[in-house]
Formats: C-alpha cells, sequence, structure tokens
C-alpha cells in the first residue's frame, strides 16, 4: 500500500517539489511494508550482484556523535549507520529520511557495504525480495537487539560485538565498512 506522506519524503523533493541532495536510490528498489520490521527496502526488478543499490554520501542525513545517537536510537528514531569510532550518519529529522533509512537488519544479507556509505549488492536480488544487510558490517557500538529477520540462521540477539565472529568475518569478507574491515584487520596484528 502507498503512502503518500513517505513517497514524499524518500524521493528527494519537498512538497514544493524543489531539488534536494539526496541519497543515490536504485530504481530497481521500493519502499513498503516488510515483515521484519515496519517498512523495508524491496526488489522491483532483478538486482545484479556487484550494483549499487544505496549510495549515502551525498544523502541529507548528518554526522553524529555516538551519544546523539543513542538519544535518537532512544526516541525510536535509529536511522543511521555508524562511520567511525564515535561516529554517525543518521537521519537525525523526519524531513532527512530517504528509502534507504528504511533498510532492516538481515541475518543471511543481500546488501554489503563498499567503503563506508555504499550499499551494494553481494549477491543476485530477485524481484519481491527485501534488501538488507547484516549490522555486524557496520555497527561495533554497545547494543544489543532482539532479531525479527526469521532467516534460518537467525542469531536471534544482535549485538555491537557481532563483528568479531569468525563465521561473520568470513562470510562478509569484502563487504565490511572500512571502519569495521580496519578494526578487523587490527584484531589480526
Amino acid at each position: 500500500m502507498r503512502n503518500p506522506d513517505l513517497d514524499s519524503r524518500v524521493r528527494g523533493n519537498d512538497r514544493r517539489g524543489s531539488y534536494i541532495m539526496s541519497t543515490y536510490t536504485s530504481p530497481k528498489v521500493e519502499v513498503r511494508e516488510s515483515g521484519i520490521e515496519g517498512h523495508g527496502v524491496f526488489a522491483k526488478e532483478k538486482i545484479l550482484k556487484g550494483d549499487v543499490v544505496f549510495d549515502f554520501s551525498k544523502g541529507k542525513g548528518k554526522m553524529i556523535s555516538g551519544a546523539e545517537m543513542d538519544k535518537l536510537c532512544a526516541e525510536g528514531r535509529d536511522y543511521g549507520i555508524q562511520v567511525g569510532e564515535d561516529l554517525f550518519f543518521a537521519a537525525t529529522e523526519n524531513s532527512e529520511m530517504e528509502a534507504g533509512d528504511y533498510l532492516n537488519h538481515s541475518c543471511d544479507a543481500n546488501l554489503g557495504i563498499r567503503d563506508s556509505l555504499k550499499m551494494i549488492a553481494m549477491r543476485d536480488i530477485e524481484p519481491g525480495e527485501e534488501t538488507a544487510f547484516d549490522y555486524a558490517m557496520s555497527e561495533t557500538s554497545d547494543y544489543k537487539m532482539d532479531c525479527k529477520c526469521g532467516k534460518p540462521n537467525c542469531r536471534g540477539i544482535i549485538t555491537g560485538e557481532d563483528w568479531k565472529r569468525k563465521d561473520l568475518q568470513e562470510r562478509y569478507n569484502g563487504y565490511f565498512s572500512d571502519y569495521v574491515a580496519k578494526k578487523i584487520s587490527n584484531t589480526h596484528e
């Protein structure tokens, strides 16, 4: 079901139709209701392995501290991605919300991270399939959440320590954010 308010927030246009700098969003995806959590991002047509699905580097969000991100999360506004030890890129206001802010976590991710703010397909993604990434690819902060992905390999509880798991490091090799990849590299030295 289409939501006009949601549609206007995720298209990168304000109500007057003037252009606002926004995240690159693949034309192959759309936001709709998700079985994982609230809304999610789904493939409208086949997405090929390696395709950029989102590039937040020109997005409307802001770089904020961990304390600021904690405050947003406490308000139920957890639309951000960790890019440094105490640094997050986040939608801090409703006017900064875009389609990519509706990406959900999955323990069986089909999106990975290139650099710090690009989401790319780790495999071909079929039409109708929800796109999702594993928060272990970017998050090292002190948090814990129940996982609702429902995948056979679901971890049940997701934490900021998951990036340390050898099985995830092997599965997502080449798909961690630069920040987490550097932390992994430092633990192997």
